[in-house]
């Protein structure tokens, strides 16, 4: 599972250094596959190149991963709803889908990155996939740079991204 969470969290990081935004992913936005110990990013065409403006309101996803902002018509979509939503995925791989520290199988440092990153003021949670990323490495005991066979040139909707 940590392998698996670090491979997520990575690719996330490296997509968002080229300027894209998660938007409506969740768990099923994944596929395992048990056989050859891989995890597949699936259905990223909602994947947003920058930051924008809410128009919608409740906006496309899964509302247990979704940020507050992405309830909030005018409300900013960035990295920190990026990170957001990672830190749900973190909390369901991880525990039981909700904060609760004695529900959560990770270490403390893991939790403590994770309520970082599932603050409800986007202010108050790591500034960038980057930072959350950084916070999660030493965390998890797995290095940076384990990432295969993504090419950054692509952007998310042209092909899934093996990891």
């Amino acid at each position: 599972v940590l392998t698996a969470l670090h491979h997520i969290f990575e690719a996330h990081a490296i997509l968002a250094t080229h300027g894209y935004v998660a938007v409506d992913f969740y768990d099923g936005s994944l596929i395992y596959d048990f056989a050859n110990r891989r995890i597949t990013l699936c259905d990223c065409d909602s994947y947003h190149r920058g930051s924008f403006t809410n128009e919608m309101g409740r906006m496309f996803g899964s509302t247990r991963y979704m940020a507050p902002e992405e309830f909030e018509r005018g409300a900013t979509i960035d990295q920190r709803t990026t990170v957001f939503t990672l830190g749900r995925l973190m909390s369901t791989f991880l525990g039981d889908g909700t904060l609760s520290r004695p529900m959560f199988r990770g270490t403390d440092a893991q939790f403590d990155a994770m309520m970082c990153a599932c603050q409800e003021r986007p202010d108050d949670r790591f500034g960038t996939v980057s930072s959350f990323f950084k916070a999660w490495s030493p965390a998890s005991g797995l290095a940076q740079g384990s990432l295969r066979q993504y090419d950054p040139n692509l952007h998310p909707t042209d092909r899934q991204a093996d990891l």
